[in-house]
């Protein structure tokens, strides 16, 4: 059984590490299964209360789900490029390598020879 990772971002930035719920996001992340009234800073409640109003919201009317879903930080890689992201491929470089030089022919002489191998 493989885990889903939550496709969230943490405060720090970094990927969330909880396991995904069926949307994608663990439970502290899906707005379904957050407060989601509106507060007094005009934004939706963030408290995992399960799907309905939280304690300090009961009796208030909650904001929709896309409304709420825009203020969920995703996680993207930084310096990097997007999942599945298509870029050329580019010929590879060929590097030949340099021709060396043959080392000197020592041509040797019939008296050398003569003296080296005694063929007398």
């Amino acid at each position: 059984m493989s885990m889903l990772q939550c496709r969230a971002a943490t405060k720090k930035g970094s990927r969330c590490q909880i396991e995904a719920r069926p949307s994608g996001l663990c439970h502290t992340h899906d707005p379904e299964v957050r407060c989601r009234v509106i507060n007094a800073k005009g934004r939706p409640c963030v408290i995992a209360s399960g799907g309905g109003p939280c304690e300090r919201h009961q009796g208030g009317q909650q904001a929709p789900v896309e409304q709420a879903l825009k203020d969920v930080p995703l996680y993207e890689p930084t310096g990097a490029e997007r999942l599945f992201a298509y870029a050329p491929a580019q010929a590879p470089v060929v590097v030949r390598p340099e021709p060396r030089e043959e080392p000197p022919v020592a041509r040797l002489t019939y008296a050398f020879v003569e003296r080296t191998f005694n063929f007398t």
